[in-house]
């Protein structure tokens, strides 16, 4: 049975009035709703281009439904949830529709905007609230009820990934690293009656398919704010608010006005350069910057600010300025280029609160965390024995001249081991020295030094295989090495060097936070494998 109701002389209909659990049920609806940000209530603060919007209906309550025409046929929604009679053409299955609702929650007024259509390009960038419907979805739903998710890999190269499993699981089982990467939507089965025991999914919106339209939204929206309100979610998943993309412009445009503030002032122990993704060295003959005539072996801020034609006073002279990675084959051409302001590394404090430059990107970091990640990587074990510095054309050169100082040491860089069904190429180490396993890479930022961490841990691994042993063993003896790989291999008496070449000259290599949480992440991993861990700062002086 249904019944009609007249709102303005607008005739509205669709409304089931089947009394289940002592409620009037509603046609199901897919629902998107925003949260739009606190102090933004009226249409020209919350939408990109409001002269291009009209009223399509003011309710009783006074809140207004915005639309965007467009042509084609009447859209399923317009019936569904908006109660209309389908004979008005102003509304087509392209429209855009925006049902702005404007609440009272103890004192604090708030908008909802519920979106139809493709009417979520319509606002204003930084109107609406971060992690709205993803907070909802945390609070509502268990550790186990999971069921696909959408992250980004920072301190990488941003790499973004969706998974999705057949049946609810942990986190456990998507392989997210709660220390590395960022949640950006997350899916899963709700048990809340409320929601309809359905599946949901937040992100900065908050999707669900339920039993509601525009007659009986109101409790639903009060209900959605109590959920993202709500703190239960730091008992579950306290882990989703240690590392946070920055995206609010204001805070943005204060962190970047600090970024230079920081330079002008010299303080390179907080902001310095690497280039941004993983490269191949051996390819890199030298670095030019735009504007200068000279060719550097590095890349260094105070080169690349003593080449800008004006004073540094804003980002985008950074965000102009062209550095090109010259070819070793070819010195006319270039093999990598990236921007000044993506090769920048920054850790700097705003309001008692943490931050990194990464990749061109703004993160926020939860203090205890930042505090956690720095013990833990101030309690990994130096490397005691001294190394020499670098001082050479690339790493190839650093690791012969090396070999050539260091007595009973073999040079296995090139000694890769083919492992796997789809024949990955494992390097063992670069230099391999009595029983210490030494694997060297230059601070290249944080998605190469990620490269050199995981190249550690996986070569952990196959050194603990005894065929991948075996495999070593024939190319070495091959090759006329010495037989120094014993056949009951015992990883209690081997030593694996974690090596960082670097402009620095503290004892203590200096890397960017992110790198600090891989280099944690893979230091644990390998002492489960009973090696010893440690980490050995390599001078760059030339």
């Amino acid at each position: 049975m249904y019944d009609t109701i007249d709102i303005k002389h607008k005739i509205y209909y669709n409304v089931r009035t089947d009394n289940i659990r002592g409620c009037v049920m509603a046609n199901k609806n897919k629902l998107s709703i925003y949260l739009v940000k606190e102090g933004l209530f009226e249409k020209e603060d919350i939408f990109e281009n409001p002269e291009e919007l009209d009223i399509l209906e003011t309710l009783p309550d006074g809140s207004p439904i915005y639309y965007k025409a467009s042509d084609i046929h009447a859209p399923s929604w317009l019936k569904s949830f908006f109660l209309r009679n389908d004979n008005d053409d102003m509304l087509q299955a392209n429209s855009r529709v925006v049902l702005l609702k404007k609440k009272v929650f103890e004192n604090e007024e708030r908008v909802f905007a519920l979106t139809f259509g493709y009417a979520r390009f319509l606002f204003k960038a930084n109107v609406l609230e971060e992690q709205f419907g993803l907070r909802i979805v945390l609070n509502t739903i268990q550790q186990n009820e999971i069921r696909k998710i959408s992250k980004t890999s920072v301190g990488t190269n941003q790499k973004q990934s969706n998974e999705q499993l057949p049946k609810n699981s942990d986190i456990s089982e998507f392989g997210f690293d709660i220390n590395r990467d960022l949640m950006k939507n997350f899916s899963g089965k709700s048990e809340d009656e409320m929601f309809e025991k359905s599946m949901l999914t937040g992100g900065d919106i908050f999707s669900l398919t339920v039993g509601r339209d525009i007659s009986n939204i109101d409790e639903f929206l009060d209900y959605c704010y109590r959920r993202y309100k709500d703190t239960t979610y730091q008992d579950k998943f306290a882990w989703i608010d240690n590392i946070k993309y920055v995206r609010n412009k204001t805070i943005v445009d204060q962190l970047d006005v600090k970024l230079i503030e920081e330079i002008n002032n010299k303080n390179y122990t907080q902001v310095w350069m690497a280039v941004p993704e993983v490269v191949e060295w051996e390819d890199i003959k030298d670095f030019i910057i735009a504007n200068d005539n000279n060719h550097y072996s590095d890349i260094e801020i105070d080169k690349v600010i003593a080449s800008l034609r004006n004073p540094l006073t804003c980002v985008k002279q950074l965000q102009t300025k062209t550095i090109k990675a010259m070819s070793s084959r070819d010195d006319t051409e270039s093999v990598y280029e990236w921007r000044a302001y993506n090769c920048i590394v920054a850790e700097i404090t705003l309001n008692g609160c943490e931050y990194c430059l990464n990749n061109g990107k703004w993160y926020k970091i939860n203090n205890d965390f930042s505090d956690e990640i720095t013990r833990q990587y101030n309690e990994i074990q130096l490397f005691d024995e001294a190394l020499i510095d670098y001082n050479h054309k690339d790493e190839d050169a650093y690791n012969d001249a090396l070999v050539n100082k260091l007595d009973n040491s073999l040079l296995l860089h090139k000694c890769k081991i083919t492992t796997g069904g789809q024949g990955n190429n494992i390097e063992p180490c670069d230099v391999l020295w009595n029983n210490k396993i030494i694997h060297i890479k230059r601070n290249g930022g944080s998605s190469l030094l990620s490269h050199l961490f995981n190249q550690a841990l996986v070569s952990s691994q196959m050194w603990l295989d005894s065929g991948s042993r075996q495999q070593l063993k024939d190319k070495m003896l091959a090759e006329g090495y010495p037989d120094v790989i014993p056949e009951r291999f015992n990883s209690t008496d081997y030593e694996v060097v974690i090596a960082i070449i670097n402009k620095f000259t503290e004892e203590r290599p200096k890397i960017p936070f992110f790198s600090k949480v891989a280099i944690c992440f893979t230091v644990k991993n390998i002492k489960n494998y009973g090696f010893k861990v440690s980490i050995k700062n390599i001078i760059n002086v030339k």
